[in-house]
């Protein structure tokens, strides 16, 4: 134990003090540097296919659950919870709510010392989970087969299924799969003269132009920082990539292109604040002095209740011809160091049941994270999660595959697109993010 919790202070440093105890540091686990090189003694799982069927009915457990989900959808991931509890007598859910710098913090160590949940969203990005894997920290699942607390081979999207595999083991299941759509102001668009929204880039470019009035009013919210990751749209509708082949390629034409377009609209045609967070934007399409924002399904319920007069459509197609938007989900794991991993497992596939997945899209809006339920009838008929899962065929992840996805993310794009809009030369920028990137890739 005392192994890995000193690997554990590797991976979060500066969050844990010398004694393995935890401070108040808000450093995330994907802030470290090749956490993959770890190891740690915590316990390999021995749940094996036959011990998720054969979960004992004759006594009560009680999972404790670890989730950052306090936005606008924390309802609906209350009201699941709450299901799951009332048609499951002998496994009750303990579910805990806290801060996601909260969670990143304190995960770690509380799992290697074993007094961690027994079922946690370790962070909103997946790459997280090749260093929790990587460090001993996540059980493998058996979720995936015949039996009756598993999902059938092929239901689960291939590319979660991708993300979730270490040396071909699940270690995850999708708490959510989120698709990101343009949403509009539907009384700003029509006092402008526009009766649809846009459908390619060229169009919303304009129409941020002409919606944005120089008086407080913007065409857009488009954030430039701490926000779900918008800009890669942007650079991928446009037929460029952030890493090809193993290497950067933000220096390629098409990147560079496309950010020096976008941020040029932002400084000379005010069509964003300079500088805006994704909080930020939130708050501006919420009080209708934005017109348009890319967003997730989490937003709805916040612009509903702000009472905006809004509607989605898909991400403008780009210069690549091809339509694209971000694919976002956040994964749940089962703490190796769980006495009931059986249990925490019979739970994760009822969540991943037609059921619960109908009700998650229904109350929040999300994709199903399953790929059989395109054309449930609870899907059709609820006209925003039908369009958010319509999407899910175009949608791409961000960075899943890069252990040091914070680094890449936090120290080298955002301040590359952060530079390209509050100071200019997009092109410098982009190099300078090119060659840092190159160097974290271990490109030449």
């Amino acid at each position: 134990m005392i192994v890995a919790l000193a690997a554990v202070c590797a991976l979060v440093l500066p969050a844990c003090d010398s004694n393995g105890g935890t401070s108040s540091s808000t450093t995330s686990t994907t802030s470290a540097s090749d956490a993959g090189t770890e190891t740690t003694s915590a316990p390999e799982s021995t749940t094996s296919t036959s011990e998720v069927d054969d979960v004992s009915s004759d006594e009560l457990v009680t999972l404790t659950y670890w989730s950052g989900f306090t936005g606008g959808d924390r309802g609906a991931y209350e009201d699941l919870i709450q299901e799951f509890n009332d048609t499951h007598p002998n496994i009750q859910i303990d579910y805990q709510l806290q801060p996601w710098d909260t969670i990143a913090q304190q995960t770690p160590t509380a799992i290697a010392s074993g007094s961690g949940p027994d079922i946690v969203t370790p962070d909103y990005n997946v790459s997280t989970i090749l260093e929790y894997v990587a460090n001993g920290l996540a059980a493998p699942l058996d979720l995936i087969g015949d039996g009756e607390n598993q999902i059938p081979d092929g239901v689960l999207p291939e590319t979660l299924v991708d993300s979730f595999t270490v040396d071909g083991n699940l270690y995850a299941a999708p708490a959510n799969f989120a698709t990101l759509m343009l949403y509009y102001n539907v009384d700003l668009l029509g006092e402008a003269g526009y009766d649809v929204p846009p459908s390619t880039m060229e169009e919303l470019r304009e129409y941020a132009v002409e919606l944005s009035d120089g008086a407080g009013q913007y065409g857009i919210a488009l954030a430039d920082h701490s926000t779900i990751a918008v800009w890669p749209i942007l650079i991928w509708s446009d037929g460029g990539d952030l890493i090809k082949n193993g290497c950067s390629a933000l220096d390629d034409a098409e990147a560079v292109s496309t950010v020096e377009t976008w941020s040029s609209l932002i400084r000379d045609h005010q069509i964003s604040p300079v500088g805006l967070s994704g909080d930020e934007a939130d708050n501006l399409f919420a009080a209708g002095k934005a017109a348009m924002e890319i967003n997730g399904p989490w937003a709805a319920g916040t612009y509903r209740e702000a009472g905006v007069n809004f509607d989605v459509a898909p991400v403008p197609v780009g210069a690549s011809g091809s339509p694209v938007t971000l694919g976002s989900t956040v994964p749940m794991i089962v703490s190796a160091t769980s006495d009931h991993q059986a249990e925490a497992q019979v739970f994760l596939a009822w969540w991943l049941s037609k059921d619960a997945q109908a009700q998650l899209a229904t109350a929040a809006a999300y994709a199903p994270s399953r790929t059989d339920m395109a054309d449930d009838d609870a899907i059709t008929s609820d006209s925003l999660a039908a369009s958010f899962t319509a999407q899910v065929p175009y949608a791409r992840l961000y960075l899943p595959d890069q252990l040091k996805f914070a680094q890449i993310d936090g120290d080298i794009f955002s301040p590359a697109i952060q530079s390209a809009t509050q100071i200019g030369d997009a092109l410098a920028a982009m190099q300078k993010a090119n060659d840092q990137l190159n160097e974290v890739l271990g490109c030449e």
